[in-house]
């Protein structure tokens, strides 16, 4: 059995705010946000493109640093640590899903969803019956040696889905994860966002710009102009 590390990560946002310098311009994409989120949590961040709701995300992630204010993971502030221990905490205690899959081309489905094991230094058969065992959970259990140009676009974010859960994280993030997709496929993908959330315990911040998808969710925050809007 894979088994969660245990109940989702809890996350604090105070005041923060990001801008970009283009050309030398000052372009703010985030206003001073301040956002608490509850350990195994699931969230809907909607806004129109530009409202920030993926740089907010991205900051979540620890893909990108606030320009001013605090980013806390439980009691830990997080925003201000060193690169090395930025990506340790990644690989140990996030799973990303992207509207685009991200997977690694000209490789199975087995090998990407193995690749956060493997930068964690697991042995390898461990990390393949692991691999196996996720894949089987998300019905990609018959498509393990396929790669991604061999299959659909709902059956490459499933493997992605896979790939983010991998390590059991306590937070997981997904950007757009069904903007790719069709109707059907797009239902199939949240319900089994949804489950996995549920089966693992992990808190779940999801993007969308589609309200169908947001109102599915336990929470919706609002974004817009990078500011909050409404309560937090």
């Amino acid at each position: 059995m894979i088994n969660s590390d245990g109940p989702g990560i809890s996350l604090r946002l105070e005041a923060v705010t990001k801008i970009y310098s283009v050309s030398g311009e000052d372009l703010p994409a985030l206003r001073g946000i301040s956002l608490s989120i509850r350990g195994g949590e699931s969230v809907a961040i909607v806004g129109s493109s530009g409202s920030g709701k993926s740089t907010l995300l991205h900051l979540m992630g620890l893909l990108d640093r606030p320009t001013s204010g605090e980013l806390y993971f439980g009691d830990r502030r997080v925003d201000s640590l060193p690169p090395t221990e930025r990506a340790v905490l990644r690989n140990r205690s996030i799973g990303f899903v992207f509207q685009n899959f991200q997977l690694i081309p000209r490789t199975s489905a087995l090998e990407n969803v193995e690749m956060p094991l493997l930068y964690r230094g697991m042995p390898a058969r461990e990390r393949q019956d692991r691999a196996r065992e996720l894949l089987a959970s998300v019905g990609m259990g018959d498509r393990e040696q396929h790669t991604s140009s061999q299959l659909s676009g709902g059956q490459q974010q499933r493997v992605a889905i896979a790939r983010a859960m991998a390590g059991s994280p306590g937070l997981m993030l997904a950007d757009e994860p069904t903007g790719n997709l069709d109707s059907r496929s797009a239902a199939t993908i949240l319900d089994l966002l949804l489950s996995l959330r549920d089966r693992f315990k992990t808190t779940l911040v999801l993007v969308t710009h589609d309200m169908e998808i947001a109102q599915h969710l336990s929470r919706t925050v609002r974004v817009r102009d990078g500011r909050l809007e409404g309560p937090p």
